[in-house]
């Protein structure tokens, strides 16, 4: 029996498609045929919605909302991810340096087979019993007697506790520094991804609404097409008119497919930064003017840079060189620590262990260790130590004055911005009077197609120079909060 062929028709159902062979079935075989495929007709029809059903989830579109796109690119930036690690590694070298302040306990096991057992020199005239033995024999200068036996065992145990030491107390302190340091840097991290996914979804709503403005103008000079052309036929308007309109028209189009192009490009940037994967489609669920109604320009004047995350790293990092000073200085003085060991041990001449005689012996201390000469060494490094605070002081005092430079600087934008906004806003309302005017008089017979089109281009820079605004505000707010490190803390 031939293969039948299901067709999809439209969006709505299906049409059977029979095949040449099944033409050809004799005619009692055709009703069999027919019964057994409407039969399965069912499960197949099925099986193919729910194939296109699960194509259409996976091709959903995603409403995308700035603090999403802040989200998934916190969630996801690699720069984050790296820095956690950065603070993971800092916090457990920081343990490490704390486990110095616990005992130190060791155990050792040592077996020795003596080629040569080890030997006392006696002095000349001693009665020790034995003197002379050995092989030396004895001799005017004195005599050799040979100890031990040919297998020695030991075992032995010890402990250390620090009681006393200003380098290791020194060292804990620039540990927990070092942890801060690692943990700014996460926040600069922070601060930069931020501001670079804001500003990229402000790319993108640009993009898009530049481009919803010239698909405006496109419709308007459509429509001002048409009506010339339904005038010229009329004969109130000449020939040229209607050139004209048709030239208008074909001139938006170019301006809209490179609105579009750019509209594409902005979109994958964001999807980049904000980990979204590429074959996801996505759709902005904001505008700029509804991003500009969330801020409180007023507040902004109370700013201070003191919360830059920059500032704040180079803040700990001038900590951090103390403290390593104070480390280096702290070699100078001595150390105290108690011990402890325990040994036992056994010597023989053969292998017989269950005839072994075992000794024990233990003591308990006190060390003291008092650094005295080394060579300048530890002077020097006082002073290196010195030098690179110095250096961090003259990088932090240079960071100070640019972030105040910057700050002003995005402030001011933020503030011209924000009052252009309303010459803008009386703009739009005058050029959109004018191009009704300017209709109406082209349609009364008074007026000029050159007029109607210097209107609605003055009528589509007006909107573009009000989105170009706001746009400005918010990419200036947001230069303004990664140079506060308000970025890092929202």
């Amino acid at each position: 029996m031939g293969m039948i062929k299901i067709k999809r028709e439209r969006e709505t159902g299906f049409m059977l498609m029979t095949s040449p062979g099944f033409s050809c079935l004799p005619p009692e075989s055709k009703p069999r045929a027919l019964r057994v495929l409407l039969k399965f007709l069912p499960v197949l029809t099925l099986c193919l919605i729910t194939v296109f059903q699960v194509k259409a989830q996976a091709n959903d579109t995603l409403r995308l909302t700035l603090d999403e796109a802040l989200n998934s690119a916190v969630t996801g930036n690699a720069d984050i991810l790296i820095a956690e690690l950065e603070i993971q590694r800092a916090q457990s070298q920081r343990r490490a340096v704390t486990g110095g302040f616990l005992p130190q306990i060791g155990v050792d096991g040592q077996y020795t087979r003596n080629l040569k057992r080890p030997v006392f020199f006696l002095p000349a005239g001693s009665n020790f019993p034995g003197g002379g033995g050995g092989g030396g024999g004895g001799t005017q200068e004195g005599s050799v007697i040979e100890a031990g036996f040919d297998n020695s065992y030991t075992l032995t145990g010890q402990a250390t506790l620090p009681l006393y030491s200003r380098e290791l107390i020194a060292n804990a302190r620039a540990a927990k520094t070092a942890v801060s340091i690692s943990e700014r840097g996460l926040d600069i991290n922070m601060n930069d991804a931020t501001a670079q996914v804001r500003k990229a979804y402000y790319d993108a709503l640009l993009a898009r609404e530049s481009l919803e403005v010239l698909e405006i103008s496109l419709e308007n000079a459509q429509q001002n097409f048409i009506n010339t052309q339904n005038q010229f036929a009329q004969e109130l308007v000449p020939e040229y008119d209607v050139i004209r309109a048709q030239v208008q028209v074909e001139n938006v189009r170019p301006d809209i497919l490179q609105g579009e192009n750019d509209y594409e490009a902005a979109i994958s940037n964001l999807k980049l930064l904000a980990n979204i994967p590429d074959e996801v489609p996505v759709v902005l669920a904001q505008t700029l003017e509804g991003l500009m109604q969330g801020d409180n320009a007023e507040l902004l004047a109370q700013y201070t840079i003191q919360s830059n995350p920059n500032l704040l790293q180079l803040n700990a990092q001038a900590v951090y060189q103390q403290e390593q000073i104070k480390v280096q200085q702290s070699t100078f003085f001595p150390s105290l620590a108690a011990f402890g060991n325990y040994a036992y041990q056994t010597q023989a001449n053969d292998f017989n262990f269950g005839e072994y005689l075992w000794v024990n012996t233990s003591a308990v201390g006190l060390q003291l260790s008092i650094p005295v000469f080394q060579g300048l060494t530890r002077l020097r490094q006082v002073e290196q130590a010195r030098i690179d605070l110095k250096q961090t002081e003259i990088q932090r005092k240079y960071l100070t004055k640019s972030l105040t430079i910057q700050a002003r600087n995005a402030l001011n934008r933020v503030q011209r911005a924000r009052a252009s906004m309303e010459a803008q806003q009386v703009n739009i309302a005058q050029a959109q009077r004018g191009f009704e005017i300017a209709q109406v008089s082209y349609r009364s017979g008074y007026g000029t197609l050159i007029e109607v089109n210097d209107a609605e281009l003055a009528l589509t820079q007006a909107r573009l120079g009000y989105i170009q605004v706001i746009y400005e505000y918010l990419n200036a707010l947001a230069d303004f909060k990664q140079l506060t490190g308000n970025e890092s803390n929202e």
